[in-house]
């Protein structure tokens, strides 16, 4: 009976991890390995695999920071930020590998910076502040701060709040 009371414990454990694995933010590194190839950054900021250009193309407006790949299913999905300027320091993508090659999001996000990344099951959930750039009223920057916006990937999806991002 005992055996049974902690095997079930243990299973319970385990499978919690898998369901709430919190996952790294993008580091400044030019080339990530997952298990069907390299994700790298050329001279240019493109994001390629295995040497071939990313479909849709991911470019850095200065650089591109890759995270760690997180295996989901047959796939892996990688974030990538991109590092932009002062009116718009960051925004992300993600990037599905398989073995049939690798597929982008759009660009998504508020311009702040991610605060949590957490997989939970099959999905991918972001939590960002709002953002208004050094040219708004300080008022409004501090308005927009204060909002969070959660972005979920789930299936190559990327939603916004719950609404689909377009």
């Amino acid at each position: 009976m005992w055996k049974a009371v902690v095997a079930s414990a243990v299973l319970i454990a385990a499978s919690g991890c898998v369901f709430a694995q919190v996952t790294q933010l993008p580091q400044e590194r030019h080339e990530v390995a997952t298990r069907f190839g390299s994700l790298t950054v050329d001279d240019d900021k493109t994001l390629l695999f295995n040497g071939r250009k990313v479909t849709p193309p991911v470019v850095g407006n200065n650089s591109l920071s890759m995270g760690d790949p997180i295996p989901i299913g047959a796939t892996d999905v990688v974030l990538v930020l991109d590092n932009g300027g002062t009116a718009c320091p960051s925004l992300y993508h993600f990037v599905t590998v398989s073995k049939t090659g690798a597929r982008a999001t759009k660009a998504f996000g508020t311009c702040g910076d991610v605060t949590s990344v957490k997989r939970t099951g099959s999905s991918i959930r972001l939590i960002m502040p709002g953002f208004r750039g050094p040219f708004e009223p300080e008022a409004v920057q501090l308005r927009a701060a204060r909002q969070q916006h959660i972005f979920v990937f789930r299936s190559g999806v990327v939603t916004e709040n719950g609404k689909t991002l377009k």
